[in-house]
């Protein structure tokens, strides 16, 4: 996915669903769920042995206009893997130069993760549309997201990290792009029980509250 679309398509969501599972079987129907609620990106962590093989067949088998990518990318060697097993774009917990050429070269969105507003600004010389302000809750949340666009008005910004599914609203209103939503959208028992049907209900739910957010915004 390359940058200008992913930065458009997560604007235009304002959310992007985050989540890692082992288990292929029940991965995939986490996708499935989300899809059914509205998301059109997915990011897949890679935090354990053997998520680049689940990343591979939750991109192989995405639901149609679902964009699967990778997440918790910190180094480039699981950046060449995680593009190897077809990452449409790429996030990590901390700004690596190494990653960012690597994606520019293969036309991919890479989304680095920053928190001081010197990171941020070195993300955007490396031509990330996209900055990853994280973990965003441990600075104040909301209000560091307005602190940092106040000198900086042209960044777009995801927020992450520690974000509930009440904060998404003032995220947006605080000028971020859209927020990384995980465990308190996640769960695993609103997927185990109607086949998924809770949280694809969530989805649709935090989705329609982020697009009043931007139109009470704009």
């Amino acid at each position: 996915m390359t940058p200008d679309a992913l930065l458009r398509t997560a604007a235009e969501l304002g959310v992007v669903p985050l989540f890692y599972d082992p288990d292929l079987p029940r991965a995939h129907a986490t996708v499935t769920a989300l899809a059914a609620g509205g998301a059109t990106i997915i990011e897949y962590t890679l935090r354990g042995p053997g998520a680049e093989t689940v990343l591979a067949a939750l991109v192989a088998d995405a639901p149609e206009g679902v964009t699967i990518g990778a997440g918790s990318v910190n180094d480039l060697a699981t950046a060449n893997r995680a593009l190897d097993a077809g990452a449409a774009f790429i996030v990590g917990p901390n700004g690596n130069r190494d990653i960012a050429e690597r994606c520019h070269h293969a036309n991919v969105a890479y989304v680095p993760g920053c928190l001081t507003p010197s990171e941020v600004v070195t993300a955007g010389t490396w031509g990330c549309p996209l900055v990853k302000v994280f973990p965003v809750s441990a600075l104040g949340g909301p209000s560091y997201v307005r602190a940092l666009r106040g000198p900086l008005p042209t960044v777009r910004l995801m927020a992450t990290g520690g974000v509930g599914l009440d904060d998404v609203d003032a995220y947006l209103r605080a000028g971020a792009a859209c927020v990384g939503l995980g465990g308190d959208l996640v769960k695993r028992e609103w997927l185990e029980h109607d086949d998924g049907r809770r949280l694809s209900e969530a989805t649709a739910d935090v989705l329609e509250r982020a697009r009043a957010a931007r139109e009470q915004k704009g």
